[in-house]
C-alpha cells in the first residue's frame, strides 16, 4: 500500500489542478503574446489587443495617440472631443503618450490656460463627425488611421470659434 494518506494526495492533486490551471490561464497567453510580437516597438505593441487574459482596453486611444505624435510638434497644444461613448478614447491613455504636449478635452475647465498656450505654440484640433465647427475649412485635414477622428490645425484667428466649442459639453 502507499505510505501516504488520501489527504496528503488529495492535496496533491489540488495542487497539480491549480497548477495546470495557472498555465492554463496566465502563463500560455501571455508567453504566445509574447512570441507573436517579439521585436515589435513600444508604440506597436501599445495598438495591440493585448494577451487574452488581459486584453488592452485602450488600444484605440493610443492608435489615436501615435497618429497624433506623427502630426504634431512637441510643444503642441492638442484639442480633443469630450470623453464619451462617440470617442472611445481614454483621457489618461492620450496624456501618457502624448506627454509633454498640452491636451484640452471639450468642455475642461482649463480654458484659460489653453488661450495662454495659444498664443505663442501651434494647436490642432481632434474632432469626430458630430464635433467638427468650422475652423478646419481652409485647413488641411488628416484622418486618425480608422477610428472615425481627424485632425487639423487651427489659426489663432479662429480662438474665438474654439472657446465656444470649448465652452460645449
Amino acid at each position: 500500500m502507499s505510505s501516504r494518506s488520501w489527504v496528503e494526495n488529495s492535496l496533491l492533486g489540488i495542487i497539480v489542478l491549480n497548477f495546470i490551471v495557472l498555465m492554463y490561464v496566465f502563463l500560455i497567453p501571455r508567453a504566445q503574446f509574447m512570441l507573436s510580437n517579439w521585436g515589435e516597438e513600444s508604440a506597436s505593441l501599445m495598438e495591440t489587443s493585448g494577451a487574452m487574459d488581459m486584453p488592452n482596453q485602450y488600444a484605440t486611444s493610443y492608435k489615436v495617440a501615435n497618429q497624433i505624435l506623427k502630426r504634431v510638434g512637441e510643444d503642441a497644444v492638442v484639442l480633443m472631443p469630450s470623453e464619451g461613448r462617440e470617442t472611445f478614447l481614454s483621457r489618461s491613455a492620450l496624456i501618457q503618450r502624448l506627454y509633454p504636449r498640452k491636451i484640452y478635452f471639450s468642455g475642461d475647465l482649463g480654458w484659460g490656460r489653453f488661450s495662454s498656450y495659444l498664443s505663442d505654440k501651434e494647436a490642432h484640433v481632434v474632432f469626430n463627425t458630430g464635433w467638427r465647427g468650422d475652423f478646419c475649412k481652409e485647413r488641411p485635414v488628416y484622418s486618425l488611421g480608422h477610428t472615425g477622428l481627424g485632425i487639423c490645425q487651427v489659426d489663432k484667428r479662429n480662438l474665438v470659434l474654439i472657446e465656444k466649442l470649448m465652452q460645449k459639453k
